[in-house]
């Protein structure tokens, strides 16, 4: 859905409350999404044609490399594939396969998967749980690969606006008994205030090389497992506060 978090709530309060306007969106956003799908294999069918010819091309003729633009050219058809794959990504967001396990197990396999990337860094990972909320964490029914595809995405992030001496710490804890509260800070480089309203719109970006989707997924991820992504970010620390529902 190209909506912002806040849209996409109020369109859900509007839905539960009118069965006849939620049958009506739920297939026009189905048909969107349909149509979504479609359009990315037509456009990832010619792609790939261009792309294992210029390959076809390089082999053939290894002086090409001298050509101006020709790394460029190559580059541009990477880029382009991981922008289909993104958005087919997002398309999906929605459909979740939930199982019971432990979600706290794969939050410090996540943690132990950046370490190399954070310790070439000097920056300081570390993850944070009170003795009394582990037993909500060590049997969740979550889908395990897009939860982790949301927090890889937001410790990502975190690293790239850290430097030597930063800390990005997960903190796991439990919000009034009624969810799950999993907040990823780091006291690197702060969200701008007029960039951090719009930072889980789907294609608004604020990278060089970015497609503006990373967010946009990660937050469909979490509104489909029942809860809610939001972030705040001040001089002092950037937080994501992923809340899930008991």
């Amino acid at each position: 859905m190209l909506f912002s978090n806040e849209e996409q709530h109020k369109l859900k309060d509007l839905m539960r409350s009118n069965d006849d306007f939620a049958y009506f969106m739920t297939k026009s956003l189905d048909g969107c999404k349909n149509l979504s799908s479609q359009i990315c294999h037509e456009l990832r069918n010619p792609l790939t044609l261009i792309k294992s010819t210029s390959q076809l091309i390089e082999s053939s003729n290894p002086e090409v490399h001298n050509i101006k633009y020709w790394e460029q050219l190559k580059e541009d058809i990477h880029e382009l594939e991981l922008l289909l794959e993104e958005f087919s990504t997002y398309n999906h967001s929605e459909s979740v396969n939930r199982q019971s396990q432990n979600i706290l197990l794969l939050l410090k396999s996540i943690l132990e998967g950046f370490q190399p990337a954070a310790s070439q860094k000097d920056v300081d990972l570390s993850l944070i749980i009170d003795d009394k909320d582990i037993p909500c964490y060590t049997l969740y029914s979550f889908d395990r690969i897009k939860i982790k595809q949301v927090v890889t995405n937001i410790l990502k992030n975190a690293l790239e606006a850290t430097d030597k001496g930063d800390h990005i710490q997960i903190v796991c804890s439990t919000e009034d008994s009624s969810n799950l509260l999993i907040t990823i800070k780091n006291d690197g480089s702060p969200i701008p205030g007029d960039i951090l309203p719009t930072i889980f719109t789907p294609f608004v970006t604020y990278k060089a090389n970015g497609s503006g989707l990373g967010l946009a997924i990660s937050s469909n991820i979490i509104m489909a497992h029942g809860g809610t992504l939001s972030a705040t970010s001040t001089e002092e620390e950037t937080s994501f506060y992923i809340r899930l529902p008991l």
